[in-house]
């Protein structure tokens, strides 16, 4: 998959070689840009550092593709240090991620995100224990918390206001343009509840399903200290309540469908689904070529198969935010927008296609609302699209 990280104004990495996908006869392989550049810069870094007798056999003719990598360079450099990610610590402290964001108005204060100073998002297993259990903990904390209001039907905390938003626009929402855009900003209310609402002051967690595709059960996201388990579905084709992790004897109160009853936190994991949510499906979506056939192809592609793969709750679509690794998928799915955009920059700026489902449909723009029902203040698309604005203001670790 192309890589998240630092980036100058146009759009470029500033601390690795660009990556891009390429199509050479019947399949897709990836290239990346100033390659033999970057890689002598190393090999000129480890001469300095280790003398010539280490790098004697790496300096044979390097080809730029990452298929000829390992041949070319004997032995293979440490592609952490190459990229210059040696000795960083996988999360920062706190105060290392600057809270920029307070509110959401285009201040100048907010206008000043950039590449160097916005939140960075840390894959799971490069995630530590005390921002798990931290986060894990502050997901807890809105369970926990009455619920904001009447109109959220029949929410009875904080959390379930959430769940109770999804599904009161889940037909607007779903198979239509605003997909992409709609989630990106419910991950962001989601976000802020937990910063506001419940102190969370740590860097926010995703999950690369690609490396757990057919065997989701085995990640340590479903384990007894986070998530829970995840079972298999019984024998009478039934998902099994979550009595495991910090969510363990969870009672949801929206849903499922459209009903407001009583049931648990539930699981059924089919990982035939699940390992649809691999390199290889996630690369030829992002392959596509326009916003539509992107969204097309992720929304029905890995992002369904992630739903349908956990089960139960989370395969109950309008109520799927019942399970709380919904936000752990949405981030994965929001994660692979965003290397999509950053193959254009172009892609932060423009979108088409219809914002809801009504006959004609409304066209979506940069203007269309995004609304959390008085969760947190709607936002336009426009200040959603490029996630390195004064508003949302954040970047992934990869």
């Amino acid at each position: 998959m192309f890589n998240d990280g630092p980036m100058d104004e146009s759009g470029k990495w500033l601390d690795r070689p660009q990556a891009f996908l390429e199509d050479i006869g019947d399949k897709l392989e990836l290239h990346f840009e100033n390659l033999e550049e970057k890689i002598e810069d190393y090999l000129e870094s480890l001469t300095k550092d280790q003398g010539k007798d280490a790098v004697k056999a790496a300096k044979r003719p390097i080809k730029g593709r990452v298929e000829g990598l390992s041949k070319a360079i004997d032995p293979l450099p440490d592609l952490n240090d190459f990229f210059g990610l040696t000795g960083k610590k996988p999360t920062p402290e706190p105060e290392l991620i600057p809270d920029i964001i307070k509110d959401t108005d285009n201040s100048d204060a907010a206008a000043t995100c950039n590449p160097s100073n916005s939140h960075v998002r840390f894959e799971w297993d490069d995630y530590s224990k005390s921002d798990r259990t931290a986060f894990v903990k502050a997901i807890k904390c809105l369970q926990d918390k009455p619920s904001g209001g009447s109109q959220f039907e029949g929410s009875r905390n904080r959390y379930e206001d959430l769940i109770s938003v999804h599904r009161g626009m889940t037909v607007n929402i779903h198979q239509t343009a605003a997909f992409l855009v709609w989630h990106r900003y419910f991950v962001w209310v989601f976000e802020q509840m937990l910063r506001d609402e419940c102190g969370f002051d740590r860097a926010m967690p995703w999950w690369d399903e690609t490396k757990h595709a057919g065997a989701f059960a085995a990640s340590d996201v479903f384990s007894d200290q986070w998530f829970g388990h995840l079972p298999a579905m019984t024998s009478s084709g039934q998902g099994t309540c979550i009595e495991s992790g910090e969510f363990a004897g969870t009672t949801l109160h929206v849903g499922p469908g459209d009903a407001n009853t009583a049931h648990c936190l539930s699981r059924a994991v089919d990982e035939s689904q699940t390992a649809q949510c691999n390199k290889d499906f996630t690369n030829s979506c992002l392959s596509m070529k326009t916003y539509g056939d992107f969204a097309n192809c992720f929304e029905l592609g890995p992002h369904g198969y992630g739903h349908n793969g956990i089960g139960a709750v989370m395969a109950e679509v309008s109520a799927s935010v019942g399970d709380p690794v919904f936000f752990m998928h949405h981030l994965f799915v929001d994660h692979t927008f965003r290397i999509w955009q950053n193959a254009n920059p172009s892609r932060r700026t423009t979108i088409s296609g219809c914002a809801d489902k009504a006959d004609p449909c409304t066209p979506i723009t940069l203007d269309t609302k995004l609304s959390s029902n008085g969760i947190r203040p709607d936002l336009t698309v426009g200040q959603v699209m490029n996630t390195l604005n004064g508003t949302v203001c954040y970047r992934y670790n990869y």
